[in-house]
């Protein structure tokens, strides 16, 4: 039966990955190296290990042969930039020799990782001995892990995903005999000491905006639990959240478009979006811009990832009262006369009656 357990990223509690019963669907054998025509083969053993069962490894080594081969976990892998950075990896085994060809003959073992298609090679486990004995390193990190070129894996929130699994291999130097070597493991397991990933929230801490006097409004990407924006090694300037826009308001017509990225950068805990109006001659009602935080590497949303600013318009539509043209001169005298003559008639009418 396969152990597997992994913890939520948010929480950063250990992930342990591990395996006691090496069921064959669980791990696939990868020769790494062999010459001098070396082979190996596997088989799982249901009693006989520390206790129960146990994966089984026989080597045939030809004369001035030798030969290396990765066991590969297939029960899961480890996503640092899905479920946090690893800080440091305990690694556990217990191994035993059967039958050894000759006294003092020794199994190579090490711990094995692979990202991105390249194997990483831990510390050297060498072992002989007819008994079950149990090996536990503790506080291992990326530098513990050599690949081609010396290269490390990367445990940060900027690698990739990682399978676990362990070597065995074996040198036969002698020029005339062949032999077997038969060893097992059991109890085999990796425990990730883990990193929070940082919440990510947004609010608006300045929500309106306006064309007069180019008001800015400000949006406000904060980190949450997890702390300050950082990457295992120091090697990523800050953290990049990604965000979608939406509202009534349209970019580069209505305000200056925005990136759908910003950076905290390393060792801070907020990022600002300055929303910048663009005054037109339009006369328009009031229009929305809508900030929505979107899902990435290195972080997980909070509670408030959505926000809104709102533009106001400075335009005035064209329909107020017309003002009274003013009376020219000769105007106003016409006017004078026919009140005058209006005078006239109504006080004549007036004498009739």
């Amino acid at each position: 039966m396969t152990l597997l357990w992994l913890s939520s990223a948010a929480i950063a509690q250990p992930v342990i990955i591990a395996d006691s019963e090496f069921a064959s669907t669980d791990w696939m054998p990868i020769v790494t190296k062999t010459t001098g025509g070396a082979s190996q083969s596997v088989s799982q053993s249901g009693s006989g290990g520390n206790p129960g069962a146990y994966r089984a490894m026989i080597h045939s080594l030809p004369p001035n042969s030798n030969i290396v081969v990765v066991h590969e976990f297939l029960g899961t892998s480890y996503d640092p930039s899905a479920q946090g950075a690893i800080a440091t990896l305990d690694y556990t085994e217990d191994h035993k020799e059967f039958n050894p060809p000759f006294t003092g003959a020794a199994i190579g073992a090490k711990p094995a990782l692979r990202q991105g298609g390249v194997w990483y090679i831990g510390p050297d486990l060498t072992f002989n001995g007819l008994s079950w004995q149990s090996v536990n390193l503790t506080g291992l990190t990326q530098m513990d892990f050599s690949g081609a070129g010396g290269s490390h894996p990367d445990f940060s929130v900027s690698g990739g995903a990682i399978s676990f699994g362990f070597v065995r291999s074996n040198t036969n130097s002698s020029n005339t005999t062949s032999f077997n070597t038969t060893s097992g493991i059991d109890n085999w397991s990796y425990t990730l000491q883990t990193q929070t990933l940082p919440v990510v929230n947004l609010v608006a801490i300045d929500a309106s905006a306006a064309e007069a006097g180019a008001d800015v409004g400000v949006f406000r990407v904060s980190l949450g639990s997890g702390g300050e924006a950082h990457t295992t090694g120091g090697d990523v300037p800050g953290l990049v959240v990604s965000y979608t826009v939406s509202g009534s308001a349209t970019p580069g017509a209505d305000y200056a478009a925005l990136a759908g990225t910003v950076v905290i950068p390393a060792g801070a805990t907020t990022a600002d979006l300055t929303i910048t109006p663009i005054d037109d001659a339009l006369v328009e009602l009031d229009e929305s811009i809508i900030l929505t935080l979107s899902a990435g590497s290195g972080y997980q949303l909070g509670t408030s990832t959505t926000a809104t600013i709102v533009i106001t318009d400075n335009d005035v539509a064209g329909n107020a009262a017309k003002p009274i043209p003013a009376l020219s001169f000769w105007g106003l005298v016409f006017l004078a006369i026919v009140i005058a003559l209006l005078g006239v008639a109504w006080v004549r009418s007036r004498r009739r009656d």
